[in-house]
């Protein structure tokens, strides 16, 4: 008897695709954006890459200030400024190059937070009006490859202090853990143990939306200086206090090199810079979220001096003030407390270390936050819209920053500062470019809405989606570090003049991309499109579209709520260039 064969049904022969279309659904990034306009197309556009709206600007006058104050306060800050002694600088011209540096930084970081807290909008929807709707993608992509790599260092700073509280904990049991790897990996069992175990504690933070993690900043802001004073005044105590950091200064004059004192203290000024880059690059992502535009202003400058220069002369005073009595330069606070550990060892001083270094591990998972992760989530919901939000990238991040082998790159000052070095030349003319363009090219008017808009005809588009003006002055802003970038991982191939060009890296290569960008924009400044088409006749005036309320847009511009405005069709119905804004221009889906 034949064998009758079942046919299926419709719905088993559709359910396959079904559960496809369920996974790309899930997969998606959330398109809801709770009754507020909704810019631009979706490839260009989702929740997170939206101009932040008022209910969700929750950083006020003090958030801002307190964020660098406790970022300053971190094991970056503390082990930047002692690197520079661990290298041979005297601790008065590691201290010039920290003022100097700073002073440089506080102003820089003011000129960036202004696009964001003046439109609202993060670093990647910013880039496109600098460098164009396709040239950003590949800045975006430079720094989310930094943020995975800072990501990775800061975690490791982490499970280094981590290390030390455990220490203080279990004592020789800890200590004594059996090493099961190499001399050259660069990391004891125990420290790898201790890493993971950071990564885990730092992992659920990654579900916190930016607008929320301010809070945490606000704990770091009074919890990291207590501890850093701390820290300070029993290294001070125990080395004679300034007597001995003169000590230091000569053993140090012994250990420097033949290069001229002012070449040093630009070097020093490069190294504070680089330690800097990151944050700098990041505060639009983070102004976005304030009420105000005085929020991220003066005061928020004044923070970043302030405590730069505080926390750099405490981690060189205190290692200079070590190194006097111990003979040894210990750059980097976890390997300070384990000394300190070594020569004092008893309950009262495991209580303190323990403390302190909880404070610590604290301000790390926050420079972590604000300063790699948030960053690293706005790019990857610049890069992939439709897929990725600012929580999701937030996650990736986490994972990804595993594998960049951390630890490796923390292996001596000397590779420490290499790195700090290295992220100068890429980042520093960036930001020469999108300061420039904002401030002098657009007097600062930046219209929101076309930085949604990927069509042809969109005001931010230039030629075939790319500001080249701006493209090659990155390029040959960055070319003048590059030999020197070359040389520090191949010194036998580095002269003179390539070393002392890097160690000038981040001024020289800021202020290369600025001359070139601003030269090679003065022959068409005069048709530099400024204003959407239609809309030529808007004043052209300091920030005149972000006054009055208008936050980017023109009147009109908002009048559909929760409508996603298409790119303008090439013409209207009468044969002319259709206009942003004029009937039969914006084409709704």
């Amino acid at each position: 008897m034949a064998r009758r064969t079942r046919i299926p049904t419709r719905a088993e022969l559709t359910a396959p695709f079904q559960s496809k279309a369920a996974f790309v659904d899930f997969v998606k990034a959330p398109v809801d954006n709770e009754g507020h306009v909704t810019v631009g197309d979706p490839k260009w556009s989702n929740k997170d890459l939206e101009p932040t709206p008022p209910e969700h600007r929750t950083w006020t006058w003090f958030n801002l200030p307190l964020y660098w104050f406790s970022n300053q306060f971190s094991l970056t800050g503390w082990n930047t400024g002692s690197s520079l002694v661990a290298v041979g600088l005297t601790w008065q011209q590691s201290f010039i190059s920290c003022v100097l540096g700073a002073l440089l930084a506080s102003v820089i970081v003011v000129l960036m937070a202004r696009p964001g807290v003046k439109y609202h909008i993060g670093f990647p929807v910013l880039c496109r009006s600098s460098m164009g709707m396709y040239g950003s993608y590949f800045f975006i992509f430079i720094r989310a490859i930094v943020c995975i790599i800072w990501y990775g260092i800061q975690t490791f700073y982490a499970g280094s202090i981590l290390s030390v509280m455990l220490r203080c904990i279990f004592g020789s049991s800890w200590e004594n853990m059996a090493n099961m790897l190499p001399g050259d990996a660069d990391i004891t069992s125990k420290v790898l143990l201790a890493f993971f175990l950071a990564w885990i504690m730092e992992f659920p933070f990654m579900w916190i939306h930016p607008r929320h993690i301010h809070y945490i900043f606000t704990v770091k802001g009074f919890t990291m200086p207590i501890a850093a004073f701390a820290i300070f005044g029993w290294c001070m105590h125990l080395g004679g206090g300034l007597s001995s950091m003169k000590m230091a200064s000569d053993v140090a004059e012994t250990l420097a090199d033949k290069t001229p004192l002012g070449w040093m203290i630009m070097n020093g000024i490069n190294v504070i810079m680089g330690s800097l880059s990151p944050m700098l690059v990041n505060q639009p992502d983070l102004s976005r979220y304030c009420a105000k535009p005085r929020d991220a202003g003066a005061l928020q400058g004044v923070s970043v001096f302030i405590s730069s220069v505080l926390v750099f002369f405490l981690g060189l005073a205190s290692t200079t003030s070590i190194q006097s009595i111990w003979g040894e330069a210990y750059w980097n606070i976890w390997d300070l407390l384990g000394s300190i550990l070594d020569h004092y060892w008893n309950p009262a001083t495991r209580a303190g270390v323990f403390f302190v270094a909880l404070a610590f591990l604290l301000g790390v998972f926050a420079t972590n936050f604000g300063a790699n992760s948030i960053p690293f989530g706005a790019d990857m919901t610049g890069l992939f819209p439709k897929l990725l939000t600012i929580r999701r990238g937030q996650i990736l991040c986490s994972v990804l920053g595993v594998a960049v082998v951390p630890w490796k790159l923390m292996a001596n000052a000397n590779a420490f500062l290499s790195f700090l070095g290295s992220y100068n030349i890429f980042m520093a003319p960036l930001c020469a470019v999108i300061i420039f363009d904002y401030a002098f090219i657009r007097k600062g008017n930046v219209h929101v809405p076309s930085c949604y808009d990927g069509s042809k005809h969109g005001l931010y588009y230039f030629w075939s989606g790319v500001n080249w003006i701006g493209v090659i002055a990155w390029l040959l802003g960055t070319t003048m570090g590059i030999p020197g970038l070359i040389g520090q991982y191949q010194p036998q191939l580095m002269s003179d003049a390539s070393r002392y060009m890097y160690m000038m890296g981040w001024i020289l290569t800021f202020v290369t991309s600025a001359v070139v960008y601003m030269v090679a924009s003065l022959p068409i400044k005069s048709r530099w499109r400024i204003f959407p088409s239609g809309r030529e006749d808007a004043p052209f005036t300091w920030e005149w579209l972000s006054n009055e309320g208008r936050e980017g847009f023109f009147d009109g511009d908002r009048e559909n709520q929760s409508v996603i405005y298409a790119p303008p069709t090439p013409t209207g119905t009468d044969g002319e260039e259709a206009r942003f804004g004029e009937k039969g221009g914006d084409k709704m889906i």
